[in-house]
């Protein structure tokens, strides 16, 4: 009844103003703040999202209160984002989830920041207040001291960084903390790799535990009907879901469950990637081959609850979710790794050739002059780790899912990008470069958590499947930064990831054999299920020259053959597939 009430109250207001027009919103531009000294005002940001309810609702309230309006006319230069269309921005102040309602002055510095949906009567106090009293907020910058020596987390900042994970486990429900329930991708990892038994020092059982009961109960995020994953329960018990779907969701929960699947072989966790994968395959892709972004929660006036619970036939009738159009690079990234992935499990042809369609759209389409990928358009001033990195992801999936050198080779030339581009001197890789002349906050550049980890672990593995030293030298530079967060007391489970990864080699899996002999083609289809992401895989087809890397001789095979191999030793060859996983796992060494 209190929600209907609160439902009702939103309806009402939105009908007030209905004939207030819209707010002048301008376009993100750092002249605003060569403007706004013109003028004497301030710069409000309003960061928002296609998919975002509360933001809708604040700019049907708040942003057409007339009173607000005049106030914010006299003394502020309103500046509406979309947050998915600039990761600079987006990435600076995530952490505020949105709708974000960011205040700065003329030089670029924070006045005040706020997250969430914002009430007319409590907006216009803080318009006042603001005027009233425009001094910047502290500053406060994570993992700022980086120690040049440190390249590893340290045995007790290991143990601390796992007992707090395991800390905030709900034993009841699965998932970690005490508010919403999500899946986040590394944490998942972290916990299904420390489940696999043939680990040392380790407590498989706890950990299988984790990730079962977390899985399970994030089932119920998966929308029955149309498959895709919603983006979190508000609820502990993984009912309260938040409609909207995002790609970075998708990505997270199809890595997940596949990884899931290959270590224990619960069908439920199989039939869940597939679900995830059908919605990607169903909804998201354009007519060019490339994925779109997002789709909303409500359906026009229709909830998001009302509307995903009814069947196939009546959500079709009528007004649907709105998907958003947009086709950027990282997102594109994050879909083609994901149906790589599940492809490397299932075999289902049109899962590949999708990935591999939308990887080259993305080629053609977004592709910036430097090398690197821009996020919306292939122009060298909206490129982004984050985008850049994505693309590089997705080729060294394709790499592991077909063999075909073509991936490996830009995947190569994407690190190169990366270490060029966004190593920042200070640790850690920048999402992008300040602007010239960028002025307070904005000098100073934002590094996003997930994405240094995943540049740690992209670089590392690049270095290893193709014999790049400075490859290896650029991972422990990003490590430092790591390492750093995890000393001001973050907990960083992809740190776990990055840290172990380089502390050793991956298990390496070499098929000898012509890439036209089914037999060898029935090998390299098992090498490409051995369950972890940390994995070398390589195809030698004597027809196509030596391998990238060339750092192991293989005899010549009268039939096709598997070779497994680390820290110097191989395994002897094997014939069948059922094998493959077993010389892996003793080359292994966790």
């Amino acid at each position: 009844m209190r929600c209907l009430l609160g439902l009702l109250l939103l309806v009402l207001a939105a009908s007030a103003h209905a004939e207030t027009p819209s707010l002048p919103w301008q376009k993100w531009d750092p002249a605003l703040f060569d403007r706004a000294a013109r003028e004497d005002k301030y710069i409000l940001l309003h960061m928002a999202a296609v998919w975002c309810h509360w933001c809708h609702v604040m700019e049907r309230t708040t942003y057409r209160d007339a009173a607000i309006q005049q106030r914010i006319a006299d003394r502020f230069i309103p500046v509406r984002v979309d947050q998915d269309s600039d990761p600079a921005l987006s990435y600076r102040y995530e952490n505020w989830g949105w709708p974000a309602t960011i205040m700065l002055d003329k030089d670029g510095n924070e006045i005040f920041k706020r997250r969430g949906y914002i009430p007319p009567e409590l907006f216009a106090k803080l318009l006042a207040a603001v005027i009233e009293d425009p001094s910047a907020l502290p500053t406060y910058d994570v993992g700022s001291s980086v120690d040049a020596n440190a390249v590893a987390l340290s045995a007790e900042r290991r143990a601390r960084t796992e007992d707090l994970l395991l800390k905030s486990y709900d034993k009841t429900n699965g998932g970690f903390g005490d508010t919403h329930r999500f899946i986040h991708g590394d944490t998942l990892e972290w916990a299904l790799e420390r489940s696999r038994t043939l680990q040392r020092n380790a407590d498989p059982a706890t950990w299988r535990e984790v990730s079962a009961r977390t899985l399970a109960g994030a089932r119920r995020l998966i929308d029955p009907v149309w498959g895709g994953m919603f983006q979190y329960s508000d609820r502990l018990d993984w009912s309260g879901p938040h409609y909207e779907k995002l790609l970075n969701i998708q990505r997270d929960a199809l890595r997940a469950y596949v990884l899931a699947w290959q270590i224990g072989h619960d069908p439920a966790d199989l039939a869940a990637a597939r679900d995830i994968g059908r919605w990607l395959m169903d909804f998201m892709r354009a007519p060019t081959g490339a994925f779109y972004t997002s789709q909303d929660a409500d359906a026009g006036s229709l909830p998001g609850d009302a509307f995903y619970a009814l069947g196939d036939r009546e959500r079709r009738a009528g007004r649907q979710p709105p998907i958003d159009r947009n086709a950027y690079a990282r997102e594109n990234g994050w879909a083609i790794a994901s149906l790589a992935t599940l492809y490397d499990v299932t075999g289902d042809q049109a899962l590949i050739d999708a990935a591999v369609r939308a990887f080259d759209w993305v080629i053609a389409n977004r592709r910036a002059p430097n090398g690197g990928f821009g996020h919306g358009r292939a122009s060298d001033d909206d490129t982004h780790l984050g985008d850049t990195l994505a693309v590089g992801e997705a080729a060294l999936a394709l790499y592991r899912s077909t063999a075909q050198r073509r991936f490996l080779a830009l995947a190569i030339e994407i690190g190169d990008v990366i270490v060029r581009d966004h190593r920042d001197a200070s640790g850690g890789f920048m999402v992008r470069r300040p602007e010239p002349g960028a002025k307070g906050v904005l000098a100073r550049p934002v590094k996003q958590v997930d994405e240094n980890v995943a540049t740690v672990r992209l670089l590392n593995l690049l270095a290893r499947q193709a014999a790049r030293p400075a490859f290896s030298e650029a991972a422990r530079h990003g490590m430092r930064y790591l390492v750093a967060l995890a000393e001001d007391d973050l907990i960083v489970p992809g740190a776990l990831l990055a840290d172990r990864e380089l502390s050793r080699e991956p298990a390496h899996v070499t098929v000898v054999g012509a890439k036209d002999d089914p037999a060898a083609r029935t090998l390299y289809e098992a090498a490409r299920t051995y369950p972890t992401r940390y994995l070398r895989i390589e195809w030698l087809d004597r027809r196509e020259g030596p391998l990238p890397a060339a750092d192991i001789e293989y005899p010549e095979m009268p039939e096709a053959a598997a070779f497994a191999c680390a820290n110097g030793a191989c395994s002897t060859p094997v014939f069948s597939a059922d094998e493959v996983h077993r010389i892996a796992a003793r080359v292994d060494d966790r």
